[in-house]
Protein backbone atom coordinates (compact mmCIF):
# COMPACT_ATOMS: atom_id res chain seq x y z
CA UNK A 1 0.00 0.00 0.00
CA UNK A 2 2.72 2.44 0.58
CA UNK A 3 3.78 1.75 -3.10
CA UNK A 4 0.71 3.36 -3.81
CA UNK A 5 0.71 6.43 -1.17
CA UNK A 6 4.05 7.12 -2.47
CA UNK A 7 2.53 7.07 -6.72
CA UNK A 8 0.10 9.44 -5.53
CA UNK A 9 2.83 11.87 -3.86
CA UNK A 10 5.02 11.51 -7.08
CA UNK A 11 1.78 12.32 -8.81
CA UNK A 12 1.23 15.20 -7.02
CA UNK A 13 4.18 16.80 -7.48
CA UNK A 14 5.32 16.26 -10.89
CA UNK A 15 1.49 17.61 -12.12
CA UNK A 16 1.22 20.17 -9.50
CA UNK A 17 -0.96 21.79 -6.93
CA UNK A 18 -3.75 24.37 -6.22
CA UNK A 19 -2.35 28.39 -5.10
CA UNK A 20 -4.75 28.69 -1.62
CA UNK A 21 -6.61 31.27 -1.26
CA UNK A 22 -7.21 33.89 1.78
CA UNK A 23 -10.30 32.98 3.61
CA UNK A 24 -12.10 36.09 2.73
CA UNK A 25 -11.78 35.45 -1.12
CA UNK A 26 -15.10 34.56 -2.58
CA UNK A 27 -14.91 30.49 -3.58
CA UNK A 28 -12.74 30.35 -7.02
CA UNK A 29 -10.66 27.40 -9.16
CA UNK A 30 -10.76 25.18 -11.85
CA UNK A 31 -13.35 22.65 -9.64
CA UNK A 32 -15.69 25.40 -8.79
CA UNK A 33 -16.06 26.58 -12.02
CA UNK A 34 -17.28 22.88 -13.50
CA UNK A 35 -19.28 22.02 -9.81
CA UNK A 36 -20.30 25.53 -8.14
CA UNK A 37 -18.66 23.55 -4.84
CA UNK A 38 -17.02 25.83 -2.47
CA UNK A 39 -13.56 24.21 -2.42
CA UNK A 40 -13.54 24.37 1.29
CA UNK A 41 -16.82 23.32 1.80
CA UNK A 42 -16.65 19.67 3.61
CA UNK A 43 -18.79 17.09 1.70
CA UNK A 44 -17.78 13.87 3.41
CA UNK A 45 -16.71 12.53 6.36
CA UNK A 46 -14.91 9.48 7.56
CA UNK A 47 -15.36 9.19 11.31
CA UNK A 48 -15.47 12.58 11.97
CA UNK A 49 -12.60 13.97 9.62
CA UNK A 50 -13.66 16.10 7.42
CA UNK A 51 -12.93 16.45 3.64
CA UNK A 52 -13.46 19.69 1.40
CA UNK A 53 -14.86 19.66 -1.68
CA UNK A 54 -11.21 20.23 -3.51
CA UNK A 55 -9.65 17.17 -2.06
CA UNK A 56 -12.69 14.76 -2.93
CA UNK A 57 -12.68 16.49 -6.46
CA UNK A 58 -9.18 15.75 -6.76
CA UNK A 59 -9.28 12.19 -6.03
CA UNK A 60 -11.79 11.75 -8.53
CA UNK A 61 -10.11 13.94 -11.22
CA UNK A 62 -7.30 11.47 -10.10
CA UNK A 63 -8.99 8.07 -10.64
CA UNK A 64 -10.74 8.88 -13.52
CA UNK A 65 -7.09 10.16 -15.34
CA UNK A 66 -5.30 7.10 -13.90
CA UNK A 67 -8.59 4.90 -15.46
CA UNK A 68 -8.39 6.63 -18.99
CA UNK A 69 -4.20 5.87 -19.03
CA UNK A 70 -4.80 2.52 -17.77
CA UNK A 71 -7.64 1.20 -19.88
CA UNK A 72 -6.07 3.29 -23.10
CA UNK A 73 -3.16 1.58 -22.77
CA UNK A 74 -4.76 -1.97 -22.64
CA UNK A 75 -6.92 -1.12 -25.35
CA UNK A 76 -3.63 -0.31 -27.33
CA UNK A 77 -1.55 -2.52 -26.34
CA UNK A 78 -3.76 -5.96 -25.85
CA UNK A 79 -6.94 -5.05 -27.72
CA UNK A 80 -8.91 -5.58 -24.46
CA UNK A 81 -11.99 -3.38 -23.28
CA UNK A 82 -12.85 -1.89 -26.63
CA UNK A 83 -16.41 -1.84 -25.00
CA UNK A 84 -15.44 1.03 -23.02
CA UNK A 85 -14.31 3.53 -25.95
CA UNK A 86 -16.83 5.17 -28.38
CA UNK A 87 -16.21 5.52 -32.06
CA UNK A 88 -13.66 8.24 -31.62
CA UNK A 89 -11.79 6.99 -29.21
CA UNK A 90 -12.79 8.36 -26.10
CA UNK A 91 -13.15 6.40 -22.86
CA UNK A 92 -17.78 6.15 -22.52
CA UNK A 93 -17.98 6.63 -18.69
CA UNK A 94 -21.79 5.47 -18.82
CA UNK A 95 -20.07 1.69 -20.36
CA UNK A 96 -21.25 -1.17 -17.85
CA UNK A 97 -17.75 -1.74 -16.11
CA UNK A 98 -16.94 -5.03 -13.45
CA UNK A 99 -20.60 -6.02 -13.33
CA UNK A 100 -23.44 -3.61 -13.19
CA UNK A 101 -21.68 -0.32 -12.42
CA UNK A 102 -20.76 1.93 -14.76
CA UNK A 103 -16.93 3.64 -15.77
CA UNK A 104 -18.10 6.37 -14.04
CA UNK A 105 -19.28 5.07 -11.16
CA UNK A 106 -16.64 2.71 -10.57
CA UNK A 107 -14.18 6.05 -10.82
CA UNK A 108 -16.17 7.93 -7.95
CA UNK A 109 -16.01 4.81 -5.96
CA UNK A 110 -12.44 4.05 -5.95
CA UNK A 111 -12.24 8.19 -5.50
CA UNK A 112 -13.97 8.01 -1.86
CA UNK A 113 -11.88 4.70 -1.32
CA UNK A 114 -9.02 6.73 -1.72
CA UNK A 115 -10.69 9.26 0.16
CA UNK A 116 -11.53 6.87 3.39
CA UNK A 117 -7.80 5.51 3.08
CA UNK A 118 -6.32 8.34 3.66
CA UNK A 119 -8.42 9.95 6.35
CA UNK A 120 -8.03 6.56 8.68
CA UNK A 121 -4.36 7.19 8.25
CA UNK A 122 -4.83 10.61 9.75
CA UNK A 123 -7.86 9.15 12.28
CA UNK A 124 -5.08 6.12 13.17
CA UNK A 125 -2.30 8.60 13.89
CA UNK A 126 -4.17 10.94 16.14
CA UNK A 127 -5.69 8.13 17.87
CA UNK A 128 -2.26 6.98 17.90
CA UNK A 129 -0.51 10.14 19.17
CA UNK A 130 1.71 10.15 16.05
CA UNK A 131 2.77 13.50 14.19
CA UNK A 132 4.89 14.81 11.69
CA UNK A 133 8.07 15.12 12.83
CA UNK A 134 10.74 18.39 11.88
CA UNK A 135 12.43 15.91 10.06
CA UNK A 136 9.26 15.38 7.89
CA UNK A 137 8.38 18.49 8.43
CA UNK A 138 12.13 19.65 6.30
CA UNK A 139 11.89 16.71 3.75
CA UNK A 140 8.12 18.07 2.44
CA UNK A 141 9.53 21.37 2.41
CA UNK A 142 12.53 20.16 0.67
CA UNK A 143 10.65 18.41 -1.90
CA UNK A 144 8.24 21.54 -2.54
CA UNK A 145 11.74 23.41 -3.47
CA UNK A 146 13.02 21.16 -5.56
CA UNK A 147 9.48 20.94 -7.48
CA UNK A 148 9.92 24.86 -8.05
CA UNK A 149 13.07 24.37 -9.41
CA UNK A 150 12.10 21.76 -11.74
CA UNK A 151 9.68 23.64 -12.81
CA UNK A 152 11.62 26.58 -13.23
CA UNK A 153 9.71 29.52 -11.68
CA UNK A 154 7.48 29.79 -8.73
CA UNK A 155 4.95 31.13 -12.04
CA UNK A 156 5.51 28.33 -13.31
CA UNK A 157 4.43 26.39 -9.51
CA UNK A 158 1.59 28.53 -9.78
CA UNK A 159 0.02 27.88 -12.69
CA UNK A 160 0.68 24.13 -12.01
CA UNK A 161 -1.01 24.61 -8.63
CA UNK A 162 -4.27 25.99 -10.54
CA UNK A 163 -4.77 23.54 -13.09
CA UNK A 164 -4.58 20.54 -10.29
CA UNK A 165 -7.48 22.26 -8.42
CA UNK A 166 -6.03 21.27 -4.86
CA UNK A 167 -4.39 23.87 -2.68
CA UNK A 168 -1.10 23.90 -0.53
CA UNK A 169 -2.95 23.26 2.26
CA UNK A 170 -4.32 20.38 0.82
CA UNK A 171 -1.09 19.18 -0.80
CA UNK A 172 0.45 19.12 2.25
CA UNK A 173 -1.96 17.26 3.64
CA UNK A 174 -2.19 14.17 1.50
CA UNK A 175 1.81 14.44 1.20
CA UNK A 176 1.83 14.06 5.00
CA UNK A 177 -0.06 11.10 5.15
CA UNK A 178 2.84 9.15 3.75
CA UNK A 179 5.20 10.07 6.28
CA UNK A 180 2.66 9.67 9.09
CA UNK A 181 1.86 5.67 7.20
CA UNK A 182 5.32 5.16 7.85
CA UNK A 183 5.21 6.02 11.71
CA UNK A 184 2.24 3.74 11.72
CA UNK A 185 4.18 0.94 10.05
CA UNK A 186 6.71 2.11 12.74
CA UNK A 187 4.36 0.94 15.65
CA UNK A 188 3.20 -2.48 14.05
CA UNK A 189 7.06 -3.31 14.55
CA UNK A 190 7.44 -2.19 18.04
CA UNK A 191 6.41 -4.86 20.76
CA UNK A 192 5.54 -2.07 23.01
CA UNK A 193 2.90 -0.73 20.52
CA UNK A 194 -0.74 -1.93 20.49
CA UNK A 195 -0.66 -2.41 16.92
CA UNK A 196 2.02 -4.48 17.51
CA UNK A 197 2.30 -7.74 15.07
CA UNK A 198 4.33 -10.27 16.72
CA UNK A 199 6.56 -12.63 14.39
CA UNK A 200 3.72 -15.75 14.57
CA UNK A 201 1.07 -13.77 12.80
CA UNK A 202 2.44 -12.69 10.00
CA UNK A 203 1.60 -16.08 8.30
CA UNK A 204 -1.58 -14.62 7.34
CA UNK A 205 -0.21 -12.29 4.67
CA UNK A 206 2.74 -14.62 3.44
CA UNK A 207 4.37 -17.81 3.30
CA UNK A 208 8.21 -18.99 3.19
CA UNK A 209 8.98 -22.07 1.03
CA UNK A 210 11.94 -23.19 -1.17
CA UNK A 211 11.72 -25.74 -4.01
CA UNK A 212 12.91 -27.57 -6.25
CA UNK A 213 11.76 -27.44 -10.14
CA UNK A 214 12.49 -29.63 -12.95
CA UNK A 215 10.84 -28.21 -15.97
CA UNK A 216 8.74 -29.57 -18.82
CA UNK A 217 9.31 -26.41 -21.24
CA UNK A 218 12.54 -24.56 -22.23
CA UNK A 219 12.20 -21.51 -19.63
CA UNK A 220 14.09 -19.76 -22.02
CA UNK A 221 11.44 -20.05 -24.64
CA UNK A 222 9.05 -21.19 -22.97
CA UNK A 223 8.49 -24.12 -25.57
CA UNK A 224 7.25 -27.19 -24.04
CA UNK A 225 9.45 -30.18 -24.13
CA UNK A 226 8.92 -33.53 -25.52
CA UNK A 227 7.09 -36.34 -24.06
CA UNK A 228 10.68 -38.22 -23.47
CA UNK A 229 12.00 -35.26 -22.11
CA UNK A 230 8.68 -34.56 -19.55
CA UNK A 231 8.84 -38.33 -18.75
CA UNK A 232 12.71 -38.17 -17.87
CA UNK A 233 11.56 -34.92 -15.68
CA UNK A 234 8.69 -37.02 -13.77
CA UNK A 235 10.90 -39.66 -12.61
CA UNK A 236 13.61 -37.75 -11.74
CA UNK A 237 11.05 -35.57 -9.74
CA UNK A 238 10.23 -39.04 -7.85
CA UNK A 239 13.26 -40.35 -7.23
CA UNK A 240 14.29 -36.91 -5.41
CA UNK A 241 11.09 -36.87 -3.32
CA UNK A 242 11.60 -40.83 -2.46
CA UNK A 243 15.57 -39.29 -1.33
CA UNK A 244 13.66 -36.70 0.68
CA UNK A 245 10.69 -38.79 1.99
CA UNK A 246 13.52 -40.79 3.24
CA UNK A 247 16.31 -38.63 5.18
CA UNK A 248 16.65 -38.03 8.71
CA UNK A 249 17.10 -34.70 7.92
CA UNK A 250 14.72 -33.68 5.37
CA UNK A 251 15.74 -29.66 5.25
CA UNK A 252 19.82 -30.40 5.23
CA UNK A 253 19.08 -32.89 2.15
CA UNK A 254 16.63 -30.37 0.27
CA UNK A 255 19.02 -27.88 0.13
CA UNK A 256 21.31 -30.10 -1.10
CA UNK A 257 19.09 -31.66 -4.05
CA UNK A 258 17.93 -28.07 -4.78
CA UNK A 259 21.45 -26.14 -5.00
CA UNK A 260 22.30 -29.80 -6.65
CA UNK A 261 18.69 -30.31 -9.57
CA UNK A 262 16.36 -27.27 -9.45
CA UNK A 263 16.01 -25.52 -12.59
CA UNK A 264 14.71 -22.50 -11.30
CA UNK A 265 16.12 -19.71 -13.08
CA UNK A 266 16.02 -17.32 -9.99
CA UNK A 267 17.34 -19.88 -7.34
CA UNK A 268 20.84 -17.79 -7.95
CA UNK A 269 18.71 -14.75 -6.55
CA UNK A 270 16.82 -16.79 -4.26
CA UNK A 271 19.34 -19.54 -2.72
CA UNK A 272 16.94 -20.50 0.14
CA UNK A 273 13.83 -19.79 -1.29
CA UNK A 274 10.76 -17.25 -1.64
CA UNK A 275 8.65 -14.98 0.83
CA UNK A 276 5.49 -14.53 -1.44
CA UNK A 277 1.62 -13.40 -0.73
CA UNK A 278 -1.38 -14.61 -2.41
CA UNK A 279 -1.91 -14.21 -5.94
CA UNK A 280 2.16 -13.78 -6.51
CA UNK A 281 3.06 -17.70 -7.33
CA UNK A 282 1.53 -19.93 -10.14
CA UNK A 283 -1.64 -21.46 -8.55
CA UNK A 284 -0.39 -24.88 -8.04
CA UNK A 285 2.75 -23.97 -6.43
CA UNK A 286 0.88 -21.11 -3.77
CA UNK A 287 -1.67 -23.56 -2.80
CA UNK A 288 0.66 -26.51 -2.26
CA UNK A 289 3.18 -24.57 -0.62
CA UNK A 290 0.28 -22.38 2.01
CA UNK A 291 -1.52 -26.21 2.87
CA UNK A 292 1.68 -27.31 4.44
CA UNK A 293 3.32 -26.85 7.87
CA UNK A 294 7.24 -25.64 8.32
CA UNK A 295 9.42 -28.48 7.61
CA UNK A 296 6.74 -30.06 5.71
CA UNK A 297 7.46 -31.09 2.06
CA UNK A 298 4.84 -31.42 -0.32
CA UNK A 299 4.74 -34.10 -2.94
CA UNK A 300 5.19 -33.59 -7.02
CA UNK A 301 3.41 -31.10 -7.73
CA UNK A 302 2.60 -29.94 -11.40
CA UNK A 303 2.23 -26.34 -12.72
CA UNK A 304 2.70 -24.63 -16.12
CA UNK A 305 6.32 -24.80 -15.44
CA UNK A 306 7.05 -28.21 -14.75
CA UNK A 307 7.50 -30.60 -11.21
CA UNK A 308 8.21 -28.81 -8.31
CA UNK A 309 8.61 -30.62 -4.58
CA UNK A 310 8.20 -27.77 -2.08
CA UNK A 311 9.57 -27.30 0.87
CA UNK A 312 7.22 -24.91 3.98
CA UNK A 313 9.91 -22.75 5.82
CA UNK A 314 9.73 -20.89 8.81
CA UNK A 315 8.22 -17.98 8.12
CA UNK A 316 9.27 -16.29 11.64
CA UNK A 317 12.86 -16.83 11.65
CA UNK A 318 13.38 -15.31 8.44
CA UNK A 319 11.95 -12.52 9.25
CA UNK A 320 13.72 -11.90 12.43
CA UNK A 321 17.11 -11.30 9.33
CA UNK A 322 15.14 -9.88 6.81
CA UNK A 323 14.00 -6.51 8.24
CA UNK A 324 13.17 -5.49 4.58
CA UNK A 325 10.37 -8.56 3.90
CA UNK A 326 9.45 -7.65 7.82
CA UNK A 327 8.46 -4.47 6.99
CA UNK A 328 7.00 -5.18 4.04
CA UNK A 329 4.40 -7.13 5.29
CA UNK A 330 4.04 -5.27 8.34
CA UNK A 331 2.85 -2.03 5.64
CA UNK A 332 0.21 -4.90 4.26
CA UNK A 333 -1.26 -5.65 7.81
CA UNK A 334 -1.39 -1.80 8.36
CA UNK A 335 -3.19 -1.27 4.71
CA UNK A 336 -5.74 -4.20 6.32
CA UNK A 337 -6.40 -2.73 9.18
CA UNK A 338 -6.71 1.49 7.26
CA UNK A 339 -9.28 -0.55 4.78
CA UNK A 340 -11.39 -1.66 7.71
CA UNK A 341 -15.33 -0.52 8.65
CA UNK A 342 -15.26 3.48 8.87
CA UNK A 343 -18.43 5.74 9.34
CA UNK A 344 -18.65 7.52 6.22
CA UNK A 345 -21.23 10.93 6.22
CA UNK A 346 -21.38 12.20 2.54
CA UNK A 347 -23.21 15.36 1.29
CA UNK A 348 -25.91 15.91 -0.56
CA UNK A 349 -23.87 18.02 -3.11
CA UNK A 350 -22.20 15.06 -4.68
CA UNK A 351 -24.43 12.80 -4.38
CA UNK A 352 -25.41 13.29 -7.69
CA UNK A 353 -21.93 13.98 -8.94
CA UNK A 354 -21.45 12.39 -12.45
CA UNK A 355 -17.34 11.37 -12.55
CA UNK A 356 -17.24 10.88 -16.14
CA UNK A 357 -19.04 14.65 -16.75
CA UNK A 358 -17.15 16.00 -14.88
CA UNK A 359 -13.96 14.54 -15.58
CA UNK A 360 -14.84 15.66 -19.04
CA UNK A 361 -15.23 18.68 -17.84
CA UNK A 362 -12.14 19.27 -15.86
CA UNK A 363 -9.87 17.83 -18.87
CA UNK A 364 -11.35 20.43 -21.17
CA UNK A 365 -10.67 23.21 -18.69
CA UNK A 366 -7.30 21.75 -17.45
CA UNK A 367 -6.25 21.24 -21.08
CA UNK A 368 -7.29 25.15 -22.16
CA UNK A 369 -5.47 26.64 -18.85
CA UNK A 370 -2.79 24.52 -20.10
CA UNK A 371 -2.50 26.11 -23.48
CA UNK A 372 -2.76 29.53 -21.95
CA UNK A 373 -0.11 28.85 -19.78
CA UNK A 374 2.69 27.17 -22.02
CA UNK A 375 5.44 29.47 -23.01
CA UNK A 376 6.54 31.23 -26.19
CA UNK A 377 8.00 29.29 -29.04
CA UNK A 378 12.15 28.80 -27.59
CA UNK A 379 11.76 29.71 -24.44
CA UNK A 380 12.99 26.94 -21.72
CA UNK A 381 14.54 25.49 -24.59
CA UNK A 382 11.61 24.07 -26.39
CA UNK A 383 9.33 24.27 -29.18
CA UNK A 384 6.52 25.45 -27.27
CA UNK A 385 5.70 23.09 -24.74
CA UNK A 386 6.60 22.98 -21.15
CA UNK A 387 7.94 19.69 -20.20
CA UNK A 388 7.03 20.03 -16.43
CA UNK A 389 3.23 20.80 -17.45
CA UNK A 390 0.64 18.31 -16.35
CA UNK A 391 -0.58 16.02 -18.92
CA UNK A 392 -4.11 16.74 -17.44
CA UNK A 393 -6.09 14.94 -20.55
CA UNK A 394 -4.50 11.58 -18.87
CA UNK A 395 -3.05 10.30 -22.26
CA UNK A 396 0.41 10.50 -20.51
CA UNK A 397 2.10 8.09 -17.91
CA UNK A 398 -0.02 7.93 -15.25
CA UNK A 399 0.47 6.20 -11.83
CA UNK A 400 -1.12 2.70 -10.95
CA UNK A 401 -4.81 3.66 -9.30
CA UNK A 402 -5.00 3.71 -5.68
CA UNK A 403 -5.93 -0.27 -4.46
CA UNK A 404 -5.05 -1.92 -7.41
CA UNK A 405 -1.98 -4.01 -8.15
CA UNK A 406 -0.02 -3.08 -10.63
CA UNK A 407 -1.31 -0.71 -13.63
CA UNK A 408 -4.33 -3.04 -14.33
CA UNK A 409 -8.08 -1.77 -14.51
CA UNK A 410 -9.94 -3.52 -11.78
Amino acid sequence: MKKWISALLALVLTAGLCAGCAESEPPSGIYYDITGLDPKETVMEVDGNTIPAEQYLYWVAYNCSSLEYNLGMYNSLYGTYGELFDENGALDWNAAFQGEVTLGQYAKSQAEEAVRFYANIENMAQAQGVALTEADRAAMDETVAEVVEQLGSEEAFQNNLDQMGISRETYDRISSTTYLFDHLVDLVLDESSELFLPLESYGQYAAYADHILLATKDLTTYTDLDEEAVSAKRAKAEELLTQLQNAEDVQALFQELADANSEDTGRAANPDGYVFGKGEMVEAFEDAAFSLQPGEISGIVESDYGYHIILRKDLAQKLEQDTEKRRELAEEHLNSILRGRSEVVYSDKISSLDAGTFYVAYSAAAAAMEAANAPAEGENGTDGADPSTPDAAGDGEQPVTPGSTGGTAE
